[in-house]
């Protein structure tokens, strides 16, 4: 087949876009297996930090936006640069390291950092956990709830769309024997740590932060969107109370349901509710969304509330990047991470009649009102939940840390 000069003009974007992403995905592969990435900025120094992350998150200069972790893995690197200190990274999976040159290790959940709790006594560098979730036996204890709450009302279990690890104890170690937690959330999420643990000096929080990726949508239609319902999540559907979503919008049809980024390998939460929402125009499947992509800038533009039951998180990215691109006024539970200083309808128990109570609460706000605190939740989250404050806040916190540098005995 031959293309005359204006269709190889309309084609050549698309094809050189999808090609430059097949090479980056490629890169990112084979980066994610190596075992150790040396020296990511080439520094030579004596002084060395071992980074239990993603090293594909060194794959290129600037990590695509699909998930948070690539940008956190950067930037980390960063703050330890401007430090002093060569950075090493490894696969949070990976056994087997030697970490005898390391003064520091600083990793999220895995074997790689588990690891650097050593019974040989020579290898004891300062190990800071940079824990991404909520606490753990708080997480256990909320799941367990949660999916009482959802079989009171089904009559059947839905175990596989939760997000913990059943006896799984490095969750709890890595945190407790740490000599520093960096907790990634609010106060919130800070406060359920040190319920568990009577040592307080050994955690921080710091806010997660947004992609600034679309123009903000405040100048939409507010009454025309404002009972189309944003439910903008990933896996463990019944961790993120996509549920109650769902619930809600079949037993309101004067509202609209959107679900973006939901996970169609959790078969037996859609088995339950494909059969519910099968011909139902107000629920809307929108599948996984770039949100570098115009349809996501649609999808803001058409939607007035956020709706985020989650019974716990760590900051909740996803939330951070609708509510900082969108101005859509968001009706969440407390767990989730997020202090929106009253922009926002917050719920302090993950229940289905909790929400529907909010929402309704929601919907009959004066139309000014309504979007005041929609506006107000954009103008909180695109100026103060930026990655830029995220790299200075962790910066500030691992100075601290690494200046104080002490080895905190187990209580």
């Amino acid at each position: 087949m031959k293309l005359n000069r204006s269709e190889i003009a309309r084609v050549w974007p698309i094809a050189k876009r999808r090609a430059g992403n097949a090479i980056i995905s490629f890169v990112q592969r084979l980066f994610s297996s190596e075992k150790l990435v040396k020296d990511v900025f080439g520094r030579k120094r004596e002084k060395r930090v071992l980074l239990c992350h993603l090293p594909e998150a060194f794959a290129s200069e600037q990590p695509p936006k699909h998930h948070s972790n690539l940008t956190e893995g950067r930037v980390i690197a960063r703050c330890f640069d401007r430090l002093g200190y060569s950075v090493d990274c490894t696969s949070r999976a990976n056994t087997g390291i030697d970490y005898a040159p390391y003064d520091v290790v600083f990793g999220i959940n895995g074997n790689a950092f588990m690891g650097s709790f050593s019974a040989n006594a020579d290898i004891n560098p300062l190990r800071i956990f940079y824990s991404v979730g909520a606490e753990s036996c708080f997480n256990y204890r909320v799941t367990s709830m949660r999916n009482a709450d959802f079989y009171s009302r089904h009559g059947r279990w839905l175990l596989g769309s939760n997000r913990y690890m059943p006896g799984d104890p490095r969750n709890y170690y890595e945190a407790h024997f740490s000599d520093a937690v960096i907790c990634l959330g609010d106060e919130f999420v800070y406060r359920q740590f040190l319920a568990e643990d009577s040592c307080r000096e050994r955690y921080r929080w710091l806010p997660a932060f947004c992609f600034k990726v679309t123009p903000c949508a405040a100048a939409k239609d507010f009454a025309g969107c404002r009972r189309h319902i944003l439910w903008f999540g990933s896996a463990g559907l019944l961790h993120k109370g996509l549920d109650i979503a769902i619930d809600f919008a079949l037993a309101h049809p004067e509202f609209t349901l959107h679900i973006c980024g939901s996970s169609s390998r959790e078969k037996d939460f859609w088995n339950c509710y494909t059969p519910k929402i099968k011909g139902k125009d107000n629920i809307i499947l929108h599948g996984f969304v770039n949100i570098e992509s115009r349809e996501f800038a649609d999808i803001l533009a058409q939607c007035g509330l956020l709706l985020n039951p989650s019974i716990s998180e760590g900051g909740a990215v996803a939330v951070l990047n609708v509510l900082g691109n969108g101005a859509l006024l968001p009706v969440y539970s407390r767990a989730t991470g997020i202090d929106l200083d009253g922009v926002g309808i917050v719920v302090d128990n993950v229940s289905y009649n909790d929400f529907e109570d909010a929402i309704m609460r929601a919907d009959a706000l004066p139309l000014e009102e309504f979007k005041r605190l929609a506006t107000g939740a954009y103008d909180r989250i695109s100026s103060g939940y930026t990655v830029e404050k995220y790299e200075e806040n962790m910066y500030n916190l691992l100075k601290e840390i690494i200046e104080n540098n002490k080895k905190i005995a187990i209580k």
